[in-house]
């Protein structure tokens, strides 16, 4: 028998879950106008450039077979989030255009679209469900989930690397049994995490804002215990030091101490400064969580912060759906499975 752990519970006010990479949180603009933050990238002028890009449309009576062939994005009749100019996708379409005989073109939008409405446009392209693409990061929203229940959120555990996870599901309506399977789309990571959240709710998501106007520095790693006792950082666990729960501009001169002295002793270790926010309120009790895993509340909903336990890759979502089409279970694998092998996960 397979090994079952609980993640957690989520709750969707919306009706509609997204599942995205935690990390990625702080690029998700809602219902404002898409923007890469500052000190995100490598430098000012490529936030600049990220920040200048358009969204298009493809437009005339043969755009959502254009888009098809293109196979730019996941929605057949945009692409978002491209250079200015965009010379190399009109050459790509033009090509398209003048071999098929079609009659599509590259229309700008303007103003640029906010990733609350991408979802929109995801839902009704893809009955329901679909892909959200936010600065070339993909994620999944899934609609048509109970709006006046707490859902479970399931992981099988990997035969072949018990570490790790198999897949993970939320529990929609275990009571309907599933007839038929649909593949979403793919969610991108690149931190390492995924969260289950109502769609509506990660509009209030603070990433970077400490909401208590404190934060936490952390260090680790190969000389870590020699930068503590020079620096008299106090000892957070069997293999981690720094302080907690400090004003955010004594925290960060903490930080800038210990940058400092590895940078002139050459000593190596790794460091995290952690605001009191959202995302901080999420990882930490992941952090501490056998199952690497936790349910916080936002804005009225209940989200699950999990980690993938694989690390970053694409990974596959599905929703399994009963007879009738009703939602049964959203699915996230992370090793794939023969199909007469799919079903609900049962504690």
């Amino acid at each position: 028998m397979p090994v079952i752990d609980q993640l957690g519970v989520v709750t969707s006010k919306s009706g509609v879950l997204i599942v995205i990479d935690t990390g990625y949180l702080n690029l998700w603009s809602h219902d404002r106008t898409p923007a890469v933050p500052d000190g995100l990238l490598s430098n000012d002028e490529v936030t600049k450039r990220a920040n200048s890009s358009v969204d298009l449309r493809i437009v005339g009576s043969d755009a959502e077979r254009a888009g098809r062939l293109l196979g730019w994005s996941w929605h057949p009749l945009y692409v978002y989030d491209q250079p200015q100019g965009f010379s190399h996708l009109q050459v790509k379409l033009d090509e398209i255009v003048r071999e098929d005989h079609l009659d599509a073109r590259l229309e700008v939008v303007t103003p640029r679209i906010p990733h609350r409405k991408r979802a929109d446009l995801a839902l009704a392209q893809g009955s329901g469900a679909g892909e959200v693409q936010l600065h070339g990061i993909s994620a999944v929203v899934i609609g048509n989930v109970p709006s006046d229940r707490e859902m479970s959120v399931l992981a099988e555990r990997s035969e072949s690397n018990p570490d790790c996870w198999r897949r993970v599901v939320v529990d929609c309506r275990s009571q309907s049994p599933i007839a038929r399977s649909e593949r979403v789309g793919e969610v991108g990571v690149d931190y390492a995490r995924l969260v289950i959240a109502d769609l509506d709710a990660i509009g209030a998501w603070q990433h970077q804002e400490s909401l208590d106007g404190k934060a936490d520095y952390v260090f680790w790693g190969r000389d870590a215990h020699t930068v503590a006792s020079a620096l008299r950082a106090p000892q957070i666990s069997p293999s981690e030091f720094g302080w907690l729960d400090l004003a955010e501009d004594l925290t960060q001169q903490r930080g800038t101490a210990v940058e400092e002295y590895c940078d002139k002793h050459g000593l190596k270790l790794a460091g995290d400064y952690r605001p009191h926010s959202d995302h901080w309120r999420a990882m930490t009790p992941t952090r501490k969580s056998p199952t690497e895993s936790a349910t916080i509340e936002l804005a009225g909903n209940l989200i699950c912060n999990f980690m993938t336990t694989w690390g970053d890759g694409l990974f596959a979502v599905h929703r399994d759906l009963s007879e009738s089409g009703e939602l049964v279970q959203i699915r996230i694998e992370f090793e794939q499975a023969p199909a007469e092998q799919l079903g609900h996960l049962t504690q």
